[in-house]
């Protein structure tokens, strides 16, 4: 937990502890790491290095960056999708009603969206238990089959498949077939 650091413009090597560290260190300094330090005592009076923290190596702060900028990728992602799920819900809700659909469409799909967010919750509290997971073609077939805008809702609140490019693209590949199968309909049933 302590040990000593050298001032890269020379002089005397500076006892560090451990506990002088600003954040949280995710490994012990090894030789050679690089420290930011400001010069201090300890309670008998003697030189100490206080306020350390870590430099972050150039290509560490690419990586970090990187990760910041996906995750900031997905929040915005996951706020579209939620805009254009109620979007649909809107409109969804107001062609049964101008259009006189029967009340039992709205309550089929209703309890399909239901049935969706349902099936996310579960999926999210098993993978956070390392329990068995539902299958993500489960998770498509509710989409396609129009639980979509449920789906675009539960990933945003669990914050739930919302980093496998490969899943993101099969859901708004239901979601769009479900969509255009859904206008195709309407548009058979108003003819």
């Amino acid at each position: 937990g302590f040990g000593f650091v050298l001032p890269n413009a020379g002089g005397r090597k500076i006892f560090v502890h451990l506990n002088e560290f600003r954040s949280q260190v995710r490994r012990r300094p090894v030789v050679g790491d690089l420290l930011t330090f400001e010069m201090g005592l300890d309670a008998n009076k003697r030189s100490c290095a206080v306020k350390v923290a870590p430099v972050m190596a150039s290509h560490e702060r690419v990586l970090a960056k990187a990760r910041q900028d996906e995750r900031e990728a997905r929040a915005t992602g996951s706020l579209v999708s939620l805009v254009l799920a109620l979007v649909w819900v809107v409109a969804v809700v107001i062609y049964a009603l101008t259009a006189r659909v029967p009340w039992t469409f709205l309550a089929v799909w209703g309890g399909i969206n239901l049935v969706t967010f349902v099936m996310y919750a579960a999926d999210k509290s098993a993978a956070a238990a390392g329990r068995w997971r539902t299958p993500e073609a489960r998770l498509h077939m509710l989409a396609l089959i129009g639980g979509w805008p449920a789906a675009a809702f539960a990933q945003r609140v669990f914050r739930h498949k919302t980093s496998k490019a490969e899943f993101r693209f099969m859901f708004w590949l239901t979601a769009s077939i479900n969509c255009a199968a859904m206008v195709w309909f309407s548009s058979r049933v108003a003819a």
